[in-house]
């Protein structure tokens, strides 16, 4: 009894430990973003309050547009690793469910 108890739940709690992994995954990346974010939003909320002229207004705005460059950047980067992480989770969620379907 205790074998098909087990050939029963050992798939459900693979496919768990796999979505857990994948979640935690995404999560690091997703937390990683805000922090870059918050840092980018403090720094520009720093040099924004040292804007005292005209001179120092365009090096502002100019700094702005690189800045507005780099998060663009990175968001791209983030999406296609949340993405690649996306497809790895359904690859592996696949071969549980087919190994389970075999068994």
């Amino acid at each position: 009894m205790t074998n098909a108890y087990e050939r029963f739940i050992a798939p459900m709690k693979e496919f768990n430990e796999l979505a857990f992994k994948s979640m935690e995954r995404i999560t690091a990346v997703q937390l990683k973003s805000l922090q870059d974010n918050a840092k980018i939003g403090m720094y520009a909320l720093n040099t924004a309050a040292e804007v005292k002229d005209y001179s120092s207004l365009k090096n502002y705005l100019e700094s702005q547009i690189a800045v507005t460059q780099y998060v663009s950047d990175t968001a791209k980067v983030d999406v296609k690793e949340i993405n690649e992480l996306g497809k790895e989770f359904a690859v592996n969620a696949k071969e549980v469910v087919e190994k389970s379907i075999i068994s």
